[in-house]
């Protein structure tokens, strides 16, 4: 994730080559203070400015801000929070859970607490790929200031996931790839740095362990090709592996009532997940650049190791996604940056001119998601400016919130002092209901109301109406401006819940004080009625 001016190309004793024979020459001695003050000012006004940046002009992800106020509930419910929340992954649940005691100890808004320590987590990625390298191969500090600005920049630009699940692993794969890369005979590192290594690797396996895979396979490959079959078990490998078996042990493997919701999870999200074909589709064209590459590689006689790694790196992100059965943003991130790693690892093999093609190429997808975020970003504002222009606060109250990704709401709870009084962070399980009844020829029909027969869906919606039912929320917000998935029909949830009496009396203790139906949004705001 740099360019070839940072280290020389001295192609035949670079450890790059994966014999480890010579170690590159290079400055390895403390840093000047010049040099230190300013990798300080830099880092500061990086990372500064992306606090700012989210704090004045751009919203976090819904996702993020999702799992941010499902912390904030389990918070304000306490040990009453596992009687009504069926799905909350332990390692999310202890992460935002910090940023949740972080924003009560210092006020800071809770987005802006997780954007902070998601910061740290980048700078920690970077500093460990940073110190690696520089052991290693004697690199420059601009190593840590290209790795910090590209793990900073390109989730944000990529459809905004900075902080998502996706881009946690991707700051624990970094350092382990740079590791790889830069020490494959394991004489220039000490077991100390590997350790931090190992450990950091399996945390950041734990918010997405799926891409477990990508070591795997990077592993594996790396294995044939040095025809060293024990280097499989290297130490970095036996401790991020025993981190993400514990941790799954523990949370699925010991509670059978985890495995059932984790069976619940899926049902709800069964209108999202793509088909066979679709899925064919989407792991060909996302391979394809990696056809290039190898090419390119063969001409350029680039070491077969690196192009090994390159396309296990590739082809490890695409079957994470195949299997998750989805290719958002999200999951088509890790992907490009498997290939923005690639480049970085061709960057001695390759004439300056090669390598700015492969950047530009790699840039594609960033630009194209970028581009994306603006309706979001827009929605957004429409809902801020909506809700200010009412005169509605939502600051310290319990909303009650039924929505429809890709809604803006999570954003606004998140960043405006209110607790989702919700289990899940949205009514996914309504879409996989109305799936089949989603068809062109319907879009002018009002869908049936669901049946929630799948048993996995009538839990999820159970314990929202029992949490409802014991506990009501001050606020209640019927947002209809998305049923996304579904892309023929509309959502309407008085409509699609027209069958179940708990929700009608439910509903029937509130009473509409505020509609609004604007460019990009349509909702109600509810208040219980005295």
């Amino acid at each position: 994730m740099t360019n070839a001016a940072m280290i020389p190309r001295t192609a035949k004793n670079s450890s790059d080559q994966g014999q480890g024979a010579v170690r590159q020459t290079g400055e390895t001695g403390p840093i000047s203070a010049a040099t230190l003050s300013l990798l300080a000012v830099s880092i500061i006004a990086l990372l500064g400015g992306v606090l700012a940046f989210y704090a004045s002009v751009y919203s976090l992800h819904q996702d993020l801000a999702g799992s941010a106020l499902s912390a904030r509930l389990a918070k304000s419910l306490g040990s009453a929070f596992e009687e009504y929340s069926l799905y909350f992954p332990p390692v999310e649940h202890a992460w935002f859970g910090v940023a949740v005691s972080l924003s009560d100890l210092t006020g800071l808004r809770l987005d802006l607490c997780v954007m902070a320590m998601t910061n740290l987590a980048v700078l920690f990625s970077s500093w460990l790929a940073y110190h690696i390298r520089r052991t290693a191969t004697g690199t420059s500090p601009v190593f840590l200031l290209v790795s910090l600005a590209l793990l900073t920049v390109l989730p944000v630009l990529f459809k905004n996931v900075f902080g998502l699940r996706e881009h946690m692993v991707v700051l624990g794969l970094w350092p382990y790839l740079v590791l790889r890369l830069s020490d494959p005979d394991e004489t220039k590192i000490d077991r100390k740095t590997r350790f931090f290594v190992s450990v950091w690797l399996g945390v950041s396996l734990l918010f997405k362990y799926i891409y477990a895979l990508v070591v795997l396979l990077v592993e594996v490959v790396d294995a044939l090709v040095q025809r060293r079959l024990l280097v499989l078990f290297r130490i970095e490998n036996l401790i991020s592996a025993s981190v993400v078996a514990l941790y799954l042990f523990l949370w699925l493997g010991v509670d059978p009532a985890q495995r059932e919701a984790m069976g619940a999870i899926v049902s709800a999200i069964d209108g999202n997940l793509a088909d066979f074909e679709t899925n064919v589709a989407q792991a060909v064209m996302n391979v394809a650049l990696s056809v290039v590459f190898l090419i390119v590689g063969l001409v350029f006689k680039v070491p077969v190791r690196i192009s090994a790694m390159g396309i296990a790196l590739v082809v490890a992100a695409v079957l994470a996604s195949w299997v998750q059965g989805r290719w958002y943003s999200h999951h088509l991130f890790p992907i490009t940056m498997a290939y923005f790693a690639w480049i970085w690892m061709l960057r001695g093999h390759l004439r300056p001119l090669w390598q700015w093609a492969f950047l530009l190429l790699a840039f594609g997808p960033v630009v194209g998601e970028f581009r994306n975020t603006a309706i979001y970003q827009r929605s957004t504002s429409e809902l801020y400016v909506t809700m200010a222009n009412a005169g509605l606060s939502v600051e310290g109250k319990r909303v009650g919130l039924l929505t429809m990704h890709p809604s803006p709401f999570n954003e606004f709870l998140a960043t405006h002092g209110a607790v989702r009084w919700n289990t899940s962070m949205n009514n996914a399980y309504v879409a996989a209901e109305l799936k089949n009844f989603d068809r062109p020829e319907n879009q002018d029909v009002t869908p049936p109301a669901v049946l929630l027969e799948d048993p996995g869906r009538q839990l999820l919606h159970d314990n929202m109406l029992r949490l409802w039912e014991d506990q009501p929320p001050e606020i209640l917000i019927l947002d209809h401006s998305h049923s996304w998935p579904l892309r023929y029909v509309k959502v309407r949830w008085q409509e699609a819940f027209a069958k179940d009496a708990r929700f009608q009396s439910f509903l029937d203790r509130y009473e509409p004080v505020f509609e609004h139906k604007g460019e990009l949004l349509e909702f109600t705001y509810l208040v219980r009625k005295q």
